[in-house]
């Protein structure tokens, strides 16, 4: 508003001082006149001085404008000054408050973080706590389940030896042992007789074509001692066989070639040897052989029927007693104990020139070895002389049970077989058979 006030003043002076100009232009205009017409004063210069005088106004009004716009322009500059400073200090407090609440988000987070952190310590602390609980009922569980465990087999063992102790289970265990306790077998006469009956045949026909008997070997449940039937013994021996001068046996393994097949084939050379071939051969050779041994004299020998064994029957020319035995054939599969036999196999039908896998020789030989780390005081010769006994017509083989026994010494230690755990291993047959 004061500065509209001094330009309408200024105008209105610039107005003045221009009419008054007007005026003393002409007045100079009319000196001039007069200078050229000669006519100059020290009159007129007054009148000069005095119209100069009237420029004072411009002058001042000039200062004036300049002293009211420098003015201005510094009230501008302060003006600018301040709102610059009140800005810089609105910036600062900006600042400084984005500073305040930065530190502020910064410690309601750590806050927050401490507060997950302690929630998750409590969270741990009850999950500890609950596994420490769980882990004391799984143990209180587990003891219980013990304790409770350990009562059944004190019950248990107090039932088995309740049972084991009892007059009467002593008195039938006893009977048992006493009467599966083995007789005295004739093994090792026929033994003796067979040995020379093969040696005297071997010398007659050392020159012939026919296969070359080795010792006996003798098998089965009277050698392995555990016959069910004492009355009526069969004297086994598996006779091994070697070709002739000049001939190689060739066995024809059955199903794929496998080792443990069960039905094979001998063949010598290009020539198919039947086991009813070689029983009939021997059949024939025996009678006059047995002829020339040393014991003939005293034992009388018959040649029974048969098509794939040779069946014999001794008699004690002085007492009449009679002892039967069946001579066996076989190949021996490399240096195993296992060998081709000529013994009927478990089929209805078997022909001529099948060979049955027999494993009898391996068998005798861990009888023996049994017997000999049990000990005479083991019992497993009579559980299965008894089992054998028992179940004889009742549609177990003894084959069958000879197997269950075989697997029970595989699986329970030899000191376990003792006389004193002779009603324990009935038990385990028993159970096994139920399987069967």
């Amino acid at each position: 508003m004061a500065l509209v006030l001094v330009l309408a003043l200024l105008v209105r002076a610039l107005i003045v001082s221009g009419s008054d100009h007007a005026v003393m232009l002409e007045r100079v205009q009319q000196h001039e006149k007069e200078q050229r017409n000669g006519e100059q004063s020290w009159v007129d210069m007054s009148a000069l001085l005095f119209t100069l005088l009237h420029y004072w106004k411009i002058w001042f009004c000039t200062g004036l404008f300049v002293f009211l716009f420098w003015n201005m322009w510094r009230s501008l500059k302060r003006k600018q000054h301040e709102e610059g400073g009140q800005q810089e200090q609105q910036e600062r407090e900006e600042q400084v408050e984005e500073v305040e609440r930065e530190e502020q988000q910064e410690q309601v987070e750590e806050e927050e973080q401490l507060e997950r952190v302690e929630e998750l310590e409590q969270e741990d602390q009850v999950e500890h706590v609950e596994q420490e609980e769980q882990e004391e009922r799984e143990d209180q569980g587990e003891q219980v389940q013990q304790e409770e465990q350990v009562e059944e087999v004190e019950q248990e063992d107090e039932e088995e030896e309740y049972f084991h102790h009892s007059a009467l289970t002593r008195y039938i265990a006893r009977r048992a042992w006493e009467k599966m306790q083995g007789k005295a077998t004739k093994c090792v006469l026929v033994e003796e007789l067979m040995s020379d009956l093969l040696q005297t045949y071997t010398f007659v026909c050392s020159n012939s074509f026919y296969p070359v008997l080795q010792p006996a070997i003798g098998v089965g449940s009277a050698f392995e001692g555990w016959s069910p039937c004492e009355e009526d013994i069969v004297y086994r021996l598996l006779v091994p066989i070697k070709a002739p001068h000049g001939h190689v046996f060739h066995p024809e393994l059955g199903e794929e070639g496998e080792v443990l097949a069960r039905n094979s084939r001998i063949r010598v050379e290009l020539v198919c040897m039947c086991t009813r071939e070689t029983a009939a051969w021997f059949n024939k050779q025996v009678p006059r052989t047995w002829r020339l041994t040393h014991r003939a004299h005293r034992y009388g020998l018959k040649v029974l029927p048969s098509s794939r064994s040779c069946k014999l029957q001794v008699t004690d020319t002085s007492s009449g007693e009679k002892v039967h035995v069946e001579l066996l054939f076989g190949v021996q599969q490399g240096n195993l104990d296992i060998f081709l036999s000529s013994q009927n196999a478990e089929a209805v039908f078997t022909p001529s020139t099948t060979w049955p896998q027999s494993c009898a020789v391996a068998e005798r030989k861990y009888f023996e070895y049994v017997a000999r780390t049990a000990g005479p005081n083991s019992c497993h010769l009579v559980c299965l002389r008894l089992f054998a006994h028992i179940l004889v017509g009742m549609g177990f083989s003894t084959y069958a049970i000879k197997t269950l026994l075989l697997h029970l010494l595989a699986i329970i230690p030899l000191e376990d077989w003792r006389r004193r755990h002779f009603l324990s291993r009935l038990e385990n047959l028993l159970q096994y058979l139920q399987y069967c």
